[in-house]
């Protein structure tokens, strides 16, 4: 295990930013982002030319309170000290001895911080003048939020509970003060029951939107919930800037195409799709927790045996997790800040009504849109393009619904890599035991790709996996 910041926080966001993990990050790499606009203050970044000492020292411990506690009490974060800044830009260096600096921030925020969160400090030194450089502050989402600072300089001397707020702070209300201990005192988070939730919700949209004439639709969920839940401020800026990336969103592994064509928002959930009409609906709902949906049409047909059962392609199941997993992974990490363990789930349809508590829901009814008895004798098998020939089947039993379910860690699956590809077996793999098999014949266990597992689709997965990192067997 490396030593570091990365034991209590981690930010790939940043670690693109800076150039190298916090850990490692050189005094060079921090003086090199002078000017750049991609460095500015945001959410989980603020630069700090010096805090107050000597005779304001007290200002000084209370503001490095402050900024402690709004960055646990939000998204968590780093503040860079001996940075000057101007319009939020980083501009020039402003080397701070680094003597002290961290028993002074721990004891400012052992003083006042209520209760205490967890910090790290580490000085990175300027090689022309080792004892000066930037003092780099850490300090990761908080499960015991909300934080509270005592304040005696202000005019309302007692607590107050700050956080972060785009590039600079906003004081907690009472009634937000309130909703957030309720946060923290409720019972353990229950977050297979979440991801449940998650699916069975995201069904029934997928399910509103159906035609009879589209009847049957196989359908793939993937929900994802964080073990610490996060909690992203929806705002306008939060909208613009979601509706500009889902424009740009190239979804699929492999894919070079863009593919949302609409976004909004619904009650603490950030929605995009394909749009109306498409034959491969796909449909992403990201909430503001971190956790998501990411639900997909397959191009499944009806068995010529059988005109009861629907065959779907294995690998396009096996496609589907991964960039599924990736999408949602990188809105938790990157938009809501979250980090650490998620739980993962995985649901394949024979038809989007046949989603069980949907299914049960609407036999009650007589004026179901589908014929009963019918629908409820649909199921699904799977098929393999394996070798490049036709479709053979490859599942040892047909079912209506099937589900998978792991236990994953966020920043495996955020970036492209054979952490991703070896997560998403483990997923699939629980999935496809439904069926009667092991493991899919798509990606090892070790995350290595078979290209003859892939039929015609390894021309783009192939492309992906080495543009990636991502082993493939018979390559060196």
């Amino acid at each position: 295990m490396r030593k570091g910041f990365l034991m209590i926080y981690s930010s790939r966001r940043l670690e693109t930013i800076f150039g190298a993990p916090l850990d490692q990050v050189t005094y060079q790499q921090i003086a090199d982002l002078v000017g750049k606009a991609d460095a500015r203050e945001a959410e989980d970044l603020d630069y700090k030319r010096d805090y107050a000492s000597g005779d304001k020292e007290e200002k000084g411990t209370e503001d490095i309170a402050v900024d402690v506690a709004a960055f646990a009490n939000h998204i968590g974060g780093l503040i860079v000290v001996g940075m000057a800044e101007v319009g939020e830009v980083p501009s020039a260096p402003q080397d701070v001895s680094l003597s002290g600096w961290e028993a002074r921030i721990m004891k400012a925020v052992a003083s006042r911080v209520h209760p205490l969160p967890r910090v790290e400090c580490r000085g990175v030194a300027n090689p022309d003048a080792p004892d000066n450089g930037f003092m780099l502050i850490s300090v990761p989402l908080s499960s015991m939020a909300p934080h509270a600072v005592s304040t005696p300089s202000k005019r309302e001397a007692g607590l107050r509970w700050p956080r972060r707020h785009g590039t600079g702070k906003i004081w907690l209300s009472e009634s937000e003060i309130a909703a957030a201990y309720r946060k923290r005192l409720m019972s353990p988070y229950d977050q297979e029951a979440r991801v449940r939730q998650l699916e069975k919700n995201a069904a029934k949209v997928a399910a509103a939107g159906v035609t009879k004439k589209q009847f049957p639709l196989p359908l793939l969920i993937v929900s994802l919930a964080p073990d610490q839940p996060g909690d992203l401020l929806l705002d306008n800026r939060t909208l613009s800037d979601f509706g500009r990336s889902a424009k740009q969103d190239i979804v699929m592994i492999g894919g070079n195409t863009t593919t949302f064509e609409g976004h909004y928002l619904v009650h603490r959930c950030l929605v995009a799709d394909t749009g109306v009409g498409t034959t491969r609906t796909l449909r992403v709902q990201l909430y503001t927790d971190g956790a998501a949906t990411f639900s997909m049409n397959l191009g499944g047909i009806r068995e010529a045996a059988d005109q009861l059962n629907i065959a779907v392609q294995d690998g396009e199941v096996v496609a589907g997790v991964t960039s599924a997993l990736r999408y949602m992974a990188r809105h938790a990490r990157d938009r809501v800040g979250v980090h650490g363990g998620v739980t993962a789930r995985v649901a394949l349809l024979a038809d989007v009504h046949l989603y069980p508590e949907i299914f049960a829901t609407k036999r009650q009814f007589s004026q179901w849109p589908f014929s009963i008895p019918d629908a409820a004798r649909h199921a699904l098998t799977l098929y393999s393009a394996m070798h490049w020939v036709q479709l053979i089947l490859v599942s040892k039993q047909s079912m209506s619904f099937g589900y998978g379910e792991a236990y994953l860690m966020l920043d495996e699956l955020a970036d492209d890599g054979q952490p991703l590809a070896r997560a998403s077996a483990r997923l699939v793999n629980d999935l496809f035991q439904t069926y009667g098999l092991a493991e899919n014949h798509q990606i090892r266990q070790d995350g290595s790709l078979d290209p003859a597992a892939w039929g015609r689709d390894w021309d783009t997965i192939g492309k992906w996996a080495r543009e990636s990192g991502v082993p493939v067997l018979g390559e060196s």
